[in-house]
């Protein structure tokens, strides 16, 4: 009897293969890695990779949208808006290095996107989901940005989307560097790198000292 599955079997199903390519990728990079690599490494048969991706570029895309949605996750979890906007860009800040720490074999997907993205056989798709991955990410604190704004916690003088634009090539820098300097831990960089920059943010009341 042939077995019945669910859709929820074969999105499980599609999660694993996906996990499996992750590792893969990272591990042998985009180009050395092979579907029969990956369909070892998730436990089945090739020919089933090819039921749900249709080679290996599409599956690889599937890799990085997952990879992308696991961060931005974990960075929205801790952001709650009845926090403080400074609390909330902490938070977020603090949120994707963990994330990055915890997983730090998978940071190298990243480079390999880059790579993708600057190749002329898959250039404008993968350029294409990098500028969408920022532009969510600068368009997340710009918000909270003008949230603080509008509540007087910030000052009304900011430049709310120059700020989110240079936050997230910060932290985006930041986590590159420790990823290749495994001894620098990216929380007490953050934290010195935060302090001074909030104070210079928060809005003066008048009585306040300058």
């Amino acid at each position: 009897m042939t077995p019945t599955y669910t859709d929820a079997d074969k999105e499980l199903k599609r999660e694993r293969l996906v996990t499996a390519a992750a590792q893969v990728f990272a591990a042998r990079g985009y180009r050395n890695a092979t579907m029969g690599e990956i369909a070892k490494a998730a436990g089945t048969a090739k020919g089933t990779l090819y039921l749900y991706f249709k080679d290996k570029e599409e599956l690889f895309y599937t890799v990085f949208e997952w990879l992308t949605v696991q961060t931005l996750e974990r960075s929205s979890a801790v952001d709650r808006e009845d926090m403080p906007a400074l609390e909330r860009l902490r938070s977020l800040a603090e949120g994707a290095t963990r994330f990055i720490a915890e997983h730090r074999e998978w940071f190298p997907l990243t480079l390999e996107v880059w790579a993708a993205g600057g190749s002329t056989d898959s250039r404008e798709r993968f350029a294409t989901a990098l500028r969408d991955l920022y532009a969510q990410y600068r368009a997340l604190i710009s918000r909270i940005i003008r949230t603080g704004q509008e509540g007087g916690e910030l000052r009304a003088d900011l430049d709310a989307d120059a700020l989110g634009a240079v936050l997230t090539g910060a932290v985006d820098g930041l986590l590159l560097q420790c990823w290749f300097d495994p001894a620098l831990d990216p929380s007490p960089l953050l934290q010195a790198f935060f302090d001074p920059l909030f104070r210079g943010m928060q809005a003066i009341n008048p009585g306040d000292e300058i």
